[in-house]
């Protein structure tokens, strides 16, 4: 899909990758936007998706390339690649049940996005390879993958966003931030947040984490954990929106600026 001559529209496309991770051929959904040529690189955001929902949810429910379209077009974003994976491996109830003893080692989700799926779009497209360019967020499920797939792996990503996260665990204070990445060193972080985050690679990241006011399950993880970041010195936007645990498509041309704001682009 190399293209050398600049793309005069946007373009998606549905793909599938082998993957050892997952044991089967994962589909993902992947953008490009007007103007792609090889010669550049760009920015790529990993767009994670809803338990009940696919691949398919954030470009044709949410329609986030038409948003991206418009955004880059009147120069408030710049352009990027969106990767839109299929990343459910189990189903909810044992993902919620593996979440119960708030402890959260390496999904077969983390490993295929990290180990496989991420390598092959650098492999393949023209994309900025440091952290700096490379992005992750999600609604629900997928909010909860971004979070621990980035606390997990900062050196891979500098920006991370979840959307209504599906956080079953919901008290992040008093060292349960270390427990629940599975991190034994839980006094460490009791001794010193900001040093544990530092050790980590943490405070690279900057965070944005929202939610809903009403009929919303999450609401509670979701403010405890915004308040461990920022007992750790970690950059982390914690906004509440009316309405429960649903995506908020009057939010989502907010959420690229989030990523890919073009007055944010020389610091790339």
């Amino acid at each position: 899909a190399e293209s050398t001559t600049p793309l005069s529209q946007s373009q998606t496309f549905r793909f599938t990758l082998q993957s050892a991770a997952m044991g089967f051929r994962v589909p993902y959904m992947l953008y490009l936007p007007k103007g792609y040529e090889s010669g550049k690189a760009y920015p790529v955001w990993y767009g994670l998706h809803g338990n009940s929902t696919s691949e398919r949810m954030w470009l044709e429910r949410a329609e986030i390339g038409t948003i991206a379209d418009a955004l880059i077009e009147r120069g408030d974003i710049q352009p990027l690649i969106m990767v839109f994976p299929f990343t459910k491996y189990d189903s909810a109830k044992v993902i919620q049940e593996d979440m119960k003893d708030g402890k959260r080692g390496e999904s077969q989700m983390e490993r295929f996005l990290c180990n496989e799926l991420i390598p092959w779009i650098d492999a393949n497209y023209s994309t900025i390879t440091s952290p700096d360019g490379r992005w992750i967020g999600g609604f629900s499920m997928g909010g909860f993958f971004a979070l621990q797939t980035a606390f997990h792996h900062p050196s891979l990503f500098s920006r991370v966003g979840a959307y209504s996260p599906a956080l079953v665990y919901t008290d992040f204070s008093h060292g349960q931030f270390a427990t629940w990445l599975n991190d034994s060193d839980a006094s460490a972080w009791l001794a010193d947040p900001t040093g544990y985050a530092t050790a980590r690679g943490l405070t690279s990241l900057r965070v944005y984490i929202d939610c809903g006011t009403t009929n919303e399950p999450f609401a509670e993880g979701a403010r405890s954990l915004a308040g461990a970041l920022g007992m750790m010195g970690v950059t982390a936007l914690y906004a509440q929106h009316n309405g429960g645990h649903s995506l908020q498509m009057d939010k989502l041309a907010e959420y690229l600026r989030f990523y890919a704001a073009a007055d944010e682009a020389k610091e790339l």
